[in-house]
């Protein structure tokens, strides 16, 4: 389904307490399409798409902002009426509306957004390689453990990709962002086990969409 702001949702999850919608942005590569959606979107959005160097970035950021106002539009909101407050981690947030929690993911040509009234993330990650650094950067032992039991490199890829979504949605969720120690906790069977005292719990909710992995944590 093509929105009236120009990108195709690929998916609406409803769960308990939150939104999740995924989009595609490849129709914002027409030509016009990018300066037209700017046009239509907060100051903070278009400063932050302008910032990236290459078009790539441009799309997937001013898409993530279509996919926010879209979700806005349902609670009678527009994206381009709010003002933004970053918190210590650089985590935005709406001044206007501190009850309202969203978060943002791009991968792809595909963007992500989850809204609700409590802290929550998403991440959504096109199947990335289960290279070695990037297994030692986010997963703790045990999680090493269960990809090394795998059998060949599309299960671990598909399954350390996923994996990957969880941390970092959690991360996203605590607004911690990539500051936090991945390893120091582990997702187990939709739980966070904490490897040290600092991890709060949260619910979880995967999704799978053309070739991609995606989460949501809700604290």
């Amino acid at each position: 389904m093509t929105t009236s702001n120009g990108i195709e949702i690929l998916r609406h999850y409803i769960l308990d307490g939150c939104q999740v919608k995924v989009a595609d942005v490849a129709p914002l590569a027409a030509p016009g399409a990018l300066d037209d959606a700017l046009s239509r979107l907060s100051r903070y959005r278009r400063d932050k798409t302008l910032r990236y160097r290459f078009e790539r970035g441009k799309l997937l950021s001013a898409g993530a902002g279509l996919l926010l106002d879209d979700m806005l539009m349902g609670r009678g909101l527009r994206e381009r009426d709010m003002r933004y407050v970053e918190g210590k981690h650089g985590k935005p947030s709406l001044e206007q509306y501190p009850h309202l929690h969203f978060s943002l993911s791009h991968s792809g040509t595909l963007v992500a957004c989850a809204m609700g009234e409590m802290p929550l993330g998403v991440d959504i990650q096109t199947i990335a390689i289960a290279r070695e650094s990037l297994v030692n950067y986010t997963l703790s032992d045990d999680e090493k453990a269960m990809l090394r039991a795998l059998d060949g490199p599309d299960a671990q890829n598909a399954y350390f990709t996923q994996l990957w979504t969880l941390k970092e949605c959690y991360a996203k969720a605590t607004g911690t962002g990539l500051t936090h120690d991945f390893p120091s906790f582990a997702v187990v069977d939709g739980q966070v086990r904490a490897l040290s005292p600092l991890s709060p719990p949260a619910r979880f909710f995967v999704f799978s969409v053309d070739g991609a992995r995606g989460a949501v944590a809700m604290l």
